[in-house]
């Protein structure tokens, strides 16, 4: 169950690396930064990055549960 943890864990990370990373490309860009509607853009960006934290924990609990059994 560790292994399989850990691969959840990589997994989580780069979704948030991946949703970090769209978010900086898009708010950096001269012409998407000036739409206006650049809040709900960055709330889904983060809705991104939230999903990868949230993969990434469920991750760390299944390494932690591999290593007490």
């Amino acid at each position: 169950m560790a292994k399989i943890g850990l691969w959840i864990n990589a997994v989580g990370l780069l979704i948030s690396i991946t949703g970090v990373l769209l978010l900086f490309l898009h708010t950096t860009n001269q012409y998407h930064s000036s739409i206006q509607d650049i809040g709900s853009i960055a709330v889904g960006y983060l809705g991104f990055i939230l999903l990868g934290i949230s993969v990434s924990l469920t991750g760390v609990a299944l390494v932690l549960r591999g290593t007490n059994e």
